[in-house]
């Protein structure tokens, strides 16, 4: 009796637990996540109103067309950790890979013209590094549910950069 008392007090405090990780761990949606890294960056660059204003809406146009670009690149680099991609095709993923950095930067360079018509040199500078310290944030955020307790993470993400060491 004993024992069955232990092990359902046991299960109820595990799930209990899960419950409480699963609740501090909710996704922002996409909007969410704008929002935050948009107000993120302006504080630490410290824009106007108007500069803000004049300035994100090139800022997300830039981003998501190297979302466009970067999830094909990330499209062939999944085909090449499953186990059926085929010898040859790895220097295909490679070299698009690399084109996608490439094409990235050329935007990059691009959309620096764009922003300088609307902000000083030093903001978009300000604005690079923020968009450091804004990712660097977010990860934190992701981990520290478990490093307080919420366990580690799933075992395929460890392994995730090696298929051939996943179990």
């Amino acid at each position: 009796m004993k024992r069955l008392i232990f092990l359902l007090t046991l299960v109820m405090a595990i799930t209990s637990l899960n419950a409480q990780d699963t609740k501090r761990r909710e996704r922002l949606t996409p909007e969410q996540f704008q929002n935050k890294q948009q107000e993120y960056l302006a504080k630490v660059a410290e824009l106007s109103e108007q500069e803000a204003k004049e300035f994100f809406p090139l800022y997300f146009e830039m981003k998501q067309k190297q979302k466009t670009m970067q999830d094909e690149a990330w499209k062939l680099f999944r085909e090449g950790r499953s186990n059926n991609a085929k010898e040859g095709s790895y220097k295909e993923i490679n070299d698009a890979f690399t084109e996608s950095q490439l094409n990235s930067a050329r935007l990059e360079k691009e959309y620096l013209e764009k922003f300088r018509k609307v902000l000083p040199d030093k903001k978009i500078f300000l604005i690079r590094s923020a968009e450091m310290g804004f990712r660097r944030d977010m990860v934190k955020d992701i981990w520290r549910p478990r490093q307080d307790g919420g366990g580690t993470p799933n075992r395929d993400r460890q392994h995730r950069h090696n298929p051939d060491k996943r179990n």
